[in-house]
């Protein structure tokens, strides 16, 4: 996956080298967490989507589906309501002309219980699909091992 992040507060891209998904008990029930894996000065780190439910994890990789198959000059949107998050994606332009390249800025929801630093996702049609696919996976391993 060639993946980049950008935060308002980190202006140079990080290229995302893993995404892992991971089971949290919040209030008694079950979350889960999507975090990307990224190195940034010799150091892995980490960056955290606040908790999803299953549905709004399903959601997500719906989501990220339907960004992979998006044609110029599609918009896909979502809102994952309890978790408090906006996410749009697009497919890139540059100068009048249509890219392969895919965009997605994830934003809070106005009034979003666990307030966020927005950022976004830089990454070709083939990696939002490949990125989809290991979420895909990612949520099976957490849904069948645990």
């Amino acid at each position: 996956m060639n993946i980049e992040l950008t935060t308002a507060s980190k202006r140079a891209p990080v290229e995302v080298l893993d995404l892992d998904v991971v089971t949290r008990s919040i209030a008694g029930r079950s979350s889960l967490v999507v975090q990307f894996l990224y190195r940034k000065e010799a150091q892995d780190r980490h960056l955290k989507m606040t908790p999803l439910t299953w549905f709004e994890a399903s959601q997500l990789q719906f989501f990220s589906q339907e960004l992979a198959k998006a044609r110029h000059p599609e918009t896909v949107c979502i809102s994952l309501v309890d978790a408090g998050i906006s996410l749009t994606g697009s497919v890139g332009r540059l100068t009048g002309r249509w890219l392969n390249g895919r965009t997605i800025h994830l934003e809070p929801l106005p009034g979003a219980s666990i307030p966020f630093e927005p950022f976004t996702i830089h990454a070709s049609c083939q990696d939002i699909n490949k990125y989809s696919r290991k979420l895909y996976n990612r949520l099976w391993e957490v849904f069948t091992w645990g």
